[in-house]
């Protein structure tokens, strides 16, 4: 048993550290930035530590964005269900935005940043990812995997913007709101 413990806590311990590996990302003032000289895999990193585990700590995510940064969602099915947003501008914003969707989902993980497809475009600044995530819907109990494709712009160090595709047929079935007919 003691081993056992002993092996959990040096677990523990690892992750820990390998998630504060990344010398080109820094914390200051309970924010967090990009170091010059980062890459795509670092942005890839910086953007995932934003969204990983986003419905328990959802203020999170706005520590990772400029103070006006934009969090987007064209494809959310705001006209029909209110409590999706299309648009989340600054700090504030965006932390009551994932608060309120924290309500509906539970222990939400993406997949690992390194298995991420990565592009960086023409545009300084400029990425894009593709990469799901897995979660539970907590009134159900139901699973909720769902795939992305994001466009990330980085200004001094920080998200700027943030603009995520993803399939609505996929969480409103998920959630609950529609039904398949066959």
């Amino acid at each position: 048993m003691k081993r056992l413990f002993s092996a959990a806590l040096l677990g523990l311990m690892g992750a820990a550290a390998s998630a504060q590996a990344n010398d080109h990302i820094i914390e200051k003032q309970g924010l967090y930035y990009l170091q010059p000289g980062y890459s795509v895999n670092d942005v890839a990193e910086f953007y995932w530590r934003s969204l990983n585990g986003w419905s328990e700590k959802p203020a999170n995510v706005a520590k990772y964005f400029t103070p006006q940064g934009v969090f987007e969602l064209p494809y959310a099915p705001v006209e029909d269900f209110g409590f999706f947003a299309t648009a989340s501008k600054g700090r504030e914003n965006m932390t009551r935005y994932f608060t309120g969707m924290s309500e509906y989902l539970g222990n939400l993980k993406y997949a690992d940043w390194k298995g991420w497809k990565k592009v960086v475009t023409a545009e300084p600044g400029v990425y894009v990812f593709e990469y799901t995530s897995d979660g539970k819907i907590r009134q159900s109990g139901g699973d909720y995997n769902q795939q992305f494709i994001a466009i990330v712009t980085i200004n001094e160090g920080q998200i700027a913007s943030a603009r995520e595709y993803w399939n609505p047929y996929v969480a409103l079935r998920d959630f609950g709101l529609i039904r398949k007919t066959k």
